[in-house]
């Protein structure tokens, strides 16, 4: 009996090694693929136009202009201090994963210039800066996908907000690009510049917004009624979705109703409404967004 415990004991921790090395080679591919598109918009659409999104790459923007300091070395460089502390404040996994995605960026912009191909089609501005902007914005959510940063501001926001829990991370993030934008701005006397390269870091982050956390394609409904049991049922029926129900009372008019809560697609809203006029039409009704359902009819856990 003890021999059969221990032998399943051990098939389980086999079974768990495996899982982490085949998440590991997982996460590590989408990690490469998101630092050579980062590196794609930066050597081909931003660099040679003298945009940024911000962040090491704002940096060493200037940097190569200014010294002829190479991209890939000048970012790693900028990064080293921001690892040291990452290990220390932010945890081994993480720190160790943003580590390869730094490392990869650096090396894919020294291998991958571009420059035949920036020469022959002579892109111009504003189509840089928008395509600059969407790649940049897909390398970085795959990045994050994988629970990794790219380095530079992302993961100086993240230290700054451990160390001193004083701000958002999103405000102490728009604070770092900000300055580094600015410097842009002055160290190429390009106001013009500036512009462009805020639209290019709007853009990145609206697909990250859209990659990473989705297009707001789940809804959360309320329903405030008084035929709670009628309109949870067809809610079950009609739309095959789960619901909460709670009781609650008004605090204006001190009458009891029924709180419906249910997750839904952004598809069956007017699902959802037709069912809220043909059963209670006096009801009360909001719908907010959901970034992500994850459970029972949504997408799985793993």
């Amino acid at each position: 009996m003890k021999t059969n415990v221990k032998k399943s004991i051990e098939e389980k921790k086999r079974a768990i090694k495996v899982r982490k090395t085949f998440d590991f080679i997982r996460d590590f591919l989408i990690i490469a693929i998101g630092a050579y598109l980062i590196s794609l918009s930066i050597n081909m659409f931003l660099l040679p136009h003298k945009m940024t999104t911000g962040g090491a790459s704002g940096i060493a923007t200037v940097l190569y202009y200014m010294f002829h300091m190479p991209m890939g070395i000048t970012i790693l460089i900028i990064n080293i201090p921001l690892f040291i502390i990452a290990l220390l404040k932010l945890g081994k996994k993480f720190a160790i994963k943003t580590i390869i995605a730094t490392v990869l960026l650096s090396v894919f912009l020294e291998v991958f210039q571009y420059e035949q191909v920036i020469k022959t089609t002579q892109i111009d501005l504003l189509m840089s800066c928008i395509f600059g902007g969407i790649i940049s914005g897909i390398g970085l959510s795959l990045v994050f996908k994988a629970g990794a940063s790219s380095g530079g501001s992302d993961l100086l926001a993240n230290i700054i907000y451990q160390l001193t829990k004083s701000q958002s991370i999103s405000k102490v993030l728009m604070a770092i690009e900000v300055v580094i934008i600015g410097s842009v701005i002055i160290c190429f006397k390009n106001l013009n510049l500036g512009l462009y390269s805020i639209i290019a870091l709007v853009i990145s982050t609206k697909v990250i917004d859209i990659i990473f956390d989705g297009i707001y394609n789940t809804k959360v409904a309320t329903i405030i009624t008084k035929k709670g049991d009628v309109i949870a049922d067809s809610i079950l029926k009609e739309l095959e979705r789960g619901a909460t129900i709670t009781n609650s009372i008004g605090a204006h008019s001190g009458e009891e109703n029924t709180t419906i809560t249910c997750v839904i697609t952004r598809n069956q809203i007017a699902s959802l409404k037709q069912i809220i006029r043909d059963n209670d039409n006096r009801a009360m009704m909001y719908i907010t967004n959901a970034n992500e359902a994850i459970g029972r009819g949504f997408k799985s856990i793993d």
